[in-house]
């Protein structure tokens, strides 16, 4: 049997990110999910949308096809990190997905 793949690291690490932040390094942990965030709550989570959230054409604003959306205008612009705005659009539909807590 090949131990291609196989974690053999027992020893859970983390690093802080001087940007803000932390990545974590923990064998054998392939997904995480977010406990008690709702939907609309997830766009607090990216600081850098935060300042933006009010130049949005609606209130209701989700960040993802509203014509109007500051923050959709950022990332076209390159003030937003296109995957970090990937990451936010795949947990907002995880999130959509999940039944309500």
């Amino acid at each position: 049997e090949s131990e291609k793949g196989r974690h053999t690291t027992t020893l859970a690490r983390q690093f802080r990110l001087e940007c803000g932040g932390y990545v974590i390094d923990t064998p054998g942990v392939r997904s995480f999910e977010l406990w008690n965030v709702e939907p609309g709550e997830l766009e607090a989570y990216f600081t850098e949308f935060v300042p933006l959230i009010s130049d949005c054409r609606f209130n209701d604003c989700h960040h993802v096809r509203e014509e109007g959306c500051a923050v959709i205008a950022a990332v076209e612009a390159g003030r937003i990190s296109a995957r970090r705005y990937a990451s936010y659009v795949k947990i907002l539909e995880e999130l959509a997905r999940e039944p309500s807590s």
